[in-house]
């Protein structure tokens, strides 16, 4: 779980840093942030199978907006794709999230 976070936290990151461009900023980002934030206390606040496929594919998803994100901070023209990413990333996570425990 905790790489799960880790990525989910690389991708706040780079979305912070984007948001800071006047260029760039906007309310799409902002709403990815909301989202993501909560995600992430979501995920601290729960137990889950980190061998299951839905975990492995929302992993992988985060990782690779993690990567795009970052990417765009240098590239900004590769914005319309890290919103893509982040979002399908978002809705994959939001899958594990739908079949964890809370931790008491």
């Amino acid at each position: 779980m905790e790489k799960l976070v880790q990525e989910v936290q690389k991708t706040i990151v780079a979305l912070e840093k984007l948001s800071e461009s006047p260029k760039i900023a906007s309310d799409q980002i902002d709403e990815l942030l909301d989202q993501l934030f909560q995600q992430k206390i979501d995920l601290v606040g729960a137990s889950r199978n980190e061998a299951a496929s839905s975990y492995q594919q929302a992993l992988r998803a985060m990782g690779q907006a993690a990567a795009k994100a970052e990417r765009a901070v240098r590239a900004p023209e590769h914005l319309p794709e890290v919103v893509t990413a982040v979002s399908d990333a978002i809705g994959k996570v939001a899958r594990v999230l739908d079949n964890v425990v809370p931790i008491e």
